[in-house]
């Protein structure tokens, strides 16, 4: 037989024996492995296992691991064949997962009693361990490359799925660099939980390698700032310290971009985190010194010229196509009146399919809301997989997130668990006994959207990691390279939106495609399957069924040439008349201040850095900048620290600068009126800062009477910064609902910390340029203490906690602090001390 004929007798079994757990048809499949067919199907991995093809790999993988799924239990010696054979092939790893009784602290297999086979496996894997300090790692062949790639390589990229690995081998890299070398590690993420992922994971090696030399900074500090230490920062983190400093990241010996593929909006004038992005890769290459740099992304083509184009080098691309988890997709379709279970898989020339029989169990097919009938389908969907298996499942927008999970809950059986139980009440305790998550949580169901408080994200995603947490409702924020532990994804359709709107969108086959890529973990799951409950909301693509479903990936272009050679008539007549950022010109504004702020910052070499984005400017268009620029009052330093700020229109916030009354204390008397009387004149006077920052406006009762939201967020963020808790904050009467408090969450966490200190910074550099005072809206904390925990990548709530329940000494000695911090742990419940992982 061939490898294809073996594939889609596998896929088969899987198929059928899917749609029968499922109920969709009634009764057990009643199909099975026989003798015979195991005894083709290992002939056939043995020819595969020396194939070097990326198709060939893909499917020995997915061959083994359909193989060890279906098997007969008294089928001892597979084990060994499989073993072998993944190990020959480069998957040393997966074959880890074959055996359940594997050694970890010896890297020994539970071998039968044949030694060939065990020298055999030997021989393969040796070619691929490597050896850091004084321990040795197995990799895959893919892993490998990667390993060797950065040795050789000032720049590569990686492109390769979600479950390749690549994550770890980074990690380890930059261990085995600063052990060599020395030097700082800059390694860039896109959201907090990241953030404290890569922190918690980069602690444990450390502790592990004894390094503790080496200090983790989730904020730059230029007081502070050594040559032993790794910063994990988000693009906003790491751009910030450019206000701080012209070289802050000195000597680095690693650079890690990654999720590069969230540079890809650069050029649109709306989407601020992609040009944050890759204007820090641009600081990066004009003012560090680099040893190594990483770009890494799921399945970019060309991440090679990526990476040439921004940073100017040569680079190495190593990708790959061949997972060490096998994905599949299933989907459910409707011909006529009748409903088909398919299977997709990129090794198919067209699915699979079965007929449902249970027709009357699917409820909302075609239908996009989320009604009771669709929940209840929804449940029983879920409860047609084993016990022990993990299942998120994609929501369209958070609202609808709480309502799949406060439903999905109801419906299911009482666990009784203690754990659950308990993380209920610290939620309660810490939130509001009114959180949708406090009743979802007893039942393990979670959801993870960008509402949830930041204390709540670290507990959730720890409860997933160690199976706590068994059902996962999510927004797009799992989209983010977390690494979660799930079997199963399910996605309705691809809607972002349940009423349809001009700005409705979805998501694209690519994202589709990263999502579909999150079930499945290296050394965890050997199949990982995403379920389309309604195919028919994908026909509106040109593309395909069979192409949908496959794996895509994407090819990103880069830089600002071709928006402003489509608007730069317009840019040349503002530069001309110093016109600042308008409404008139918002689809291009940013263009405008990047240049003047490139002007001020490098001067004479403004020309050389405009071309490494792709903007030549004549020496006439150049002169014309740097006239109007001579012509300012405000500092340049001060433009540096704004460089989202036109300098056009920080001169004219300078001129104006007595008209406005800064507070500068957390304790000052009427502290949120003097903020609002503030914000009101930032309004008059700078309404397009306002709005793209702050943007709150008063509403009105159904009486007519006006509602002074203004204040209330005032005052909401006067709370915040006197470290009130949120259970202290959403103790007041107002926060009746979960629907209150969510709101008020995300205004929080949208709005006030992040929003309002850009808004009031250029101001407080200007007139109280020693002030804390934006530091203290920013964290929600003033006590010096308070700060300082939250900058070791504490969570707000439980930094406060530690602040107001313990005594610390000699705060400004980082090392001494973290060594307090780690002899009060044992005083601490459960839930704190993990929220304290990256200590």
């Amino acid at each position: 037989m061939e490898a294809k004929e073996i594939l889609i007798k596998l896929l088969h079994l899987e198929l059928v024996t899917n749609a029968s757990r499922l109920k969709f048809i009634e009764g057990d499949s009643g199909e099975q492995i026989e003798e015979e067919f195991l005894t083709e199907g290992i002939s056939v991995l043995n020819d595969l296992s020396v194939k070097t093809d990326e198709v060939s790999k893909k499917q020995l993988i997915a061959i083994c691991a359909l193989l060890w799924t279906y098997r007969k239990r008294e089928w001892d010696g597979l084990k060994n064949y499989l073993i072998l054979f993944l190990s020959r092939a480069g998957f040393g790893p997966s074959s880890i997962m074959i055996d359940s009784e594997y050694s970890f602290p010896d890297k020994q297999y539970s071998f039968s009693e044949n030694l060939l086979n065990q020298f055999a496996v030997t021989i393969a894997q040796v070619k691929n361990e490597i050896k850091v300090g004084n321990s040795i790692f197995l990799l895959s062949d893919f892993q490998m490359d990667i390993w060797e790639a950065i040795e050789k390589n000032t720049l590569t990229g990686i492109s390769a799925p979600t479950s390749a690995g690549k994550s770890f081998l980074i990690l380890l890299k930059a261990i085995d660099l600063i052990q060599k070398k020395g030097g700082i590690v800059v390694y860039v993420v896109p959201t907090l939980s990241l953030v404290s992922q890569v922190t918690s994971d980069f602690r444990k090696l450390l502790d592990d390698f004894q390094l503790a030399d080496y200090t983790l900074e989730t904020t730059y500090n230029n007081t502070s700032a050594t040559q032993n230490s790794i910063y994990i920062l988000t693009q906003e983190k790491a751009i910030a310290a450019f206000s701080q400093s012209e070289n802050p990241f000195e000597n680095i010996c690693l650079l890690v971009i990654d999720e590069i593929q969230n540079v890809e909006k650069v050029a649109d004038s709306d989407d601020q985190r992609s040009k944050v992005l890759y204007d820090l890769m641009i600081e990066l290459r004009n003012s560090s010194q680099i040893g190594h740099i990483i770009i890494s992304g799921p399945r970019i083509i060309k991440i090679d010229e990526l990476g040439e184009n921004v940073f100017g080098i040569n680079s190495e691309k190593k990708e790959t196509d061949a997972s060490p988890v096998l994905n599949l997709t299933y989907s459910i379709s409707k011909k006529k009146n009748d409903y088909y279970f398919n299977v997709y898989s990129d090794l198919l020339e067209k699915s699979l399919g079965i007929k449902i029989t249970n027709k009357d169990f699917i409820q909302g097919y075609g239908k996009v809301h989320y009604n009771d009938n669709y929940l209840d389908y929804l449940t029983s969907f879920l409860n047609g997989f084993g016990k022990d298996e993990s299942t998120l499942i994609f929501s369209p927008t958070s609202n609808t997130c709480n309502k799949m999970a406060s439903h999905i809950s109801k419906n299911m059986i009482e666990k009784n668990d203690q754990f659950l139980n308990e993380l209920a009440e610290f939620i309660s305790a810490t939130v509001h006994p009114m959180f949708t998550m406090v009743e979802t949580i007893q039942k393990g169901v979670a959801y993870h959207h960008g509402k949830l408080p930041f204390h709540v994200r670290v507990l959730i995603e720890d409860g997933i990691r160690k199976k706590n947490i068994k059902t996962i409702i999510c927004t797009t924020t799992l989209l983010q390279g977390v690494n979660l532990p799930v079997q199963n994804i399910i996605i309705r359709n691809p809607n972002l939106f349940i009423a349809k709107k001009e700005t409705s969108s979805k998501l694209s086959n690519y994202e589709i495609a990263n999502l579909r890529g999150r079930a499945g973990r290296l050394l965890k799951d050997f199949i990982g399957r995403t379920y389309i409950l309604d195919e028919l909301s994908f026909k509106e693509s040109e593309t395909n069924q069979l192409e949908l479903f496959k794996d895509s990936s994407k090819e990103l272009q880069v830089g600002y040439g071709k928006k402003y050679q489509t608007h730069k008539e317009k840019i040349n007549k503002d530069l001309a008349n110093n016109v600042g950022s308008t409404i008139e010109n918002r689809d291009y504004s940013f263009l405008t201040t990047y240049l003047r702020q490139t002007v001020l910052r490098y001067g004479l070499f403004s020309q050389i850095y405009l071309g490494r984005v792709g903007i030549i400017l004549s020496d006439a268009e150049m002169n014309s900048i740097f006239e109007s620029m001579s012509k300012l009052e405000i500092s340049k330093s001060i433009c540096a620290k704004n460089r989202y700020w036109d300098p056009i229109d920080l001169n004219n916030l300078y001129q104006k600068r007595n008209l406005f009354q800064l507070p500068t204390s957390a304790n000052e008397l009427g502290l949120s009126y003097k903020i609002k009387t503030l914000l009101q004149a930032i309004k008059v006077n700078f309404p397009i800062y306002y709005f793209k920052y702050f943007g709150v406006e008063n509403s009105f009762r159904k009486d007519g009477t006006e509602i002074d939201k203004l204040l209330q967020s005032c005052i909401l963020s006067e709370n915040w910064m006197k470290e009130k808790t949120l259970s202290e904050i959403f103790s007041d009467k107002f926060y009746d609902s979960s629907e209150k408090i969510d709101d008020a969450i995300s205004f929080v966490q949208n709005k006030i910390s992040y929003g309002l200190p850009l808004l009031l910074k250029p101001l407080y550099d200007i007139k109280e340029p020693d002030s804390m005072f934006t530091r203290f809206i920013e964290l929600g904390a003033y006590k010096s203490i308070t700060r300082k925990l939250i900058e070791l990548s504490i969570p707000r709530e439980t930094a406060i906690f530690l602040s107001n329940n313990f005594e610390f000494s000699n705060i400004d000695n980082k090392q001494e602090l973290i060594n307090q911090l780690r002899t009060i742990r044992n005083n601490l419940s459960y839930w704190h001390k993990v929220q304290l992982s990256t200590i």
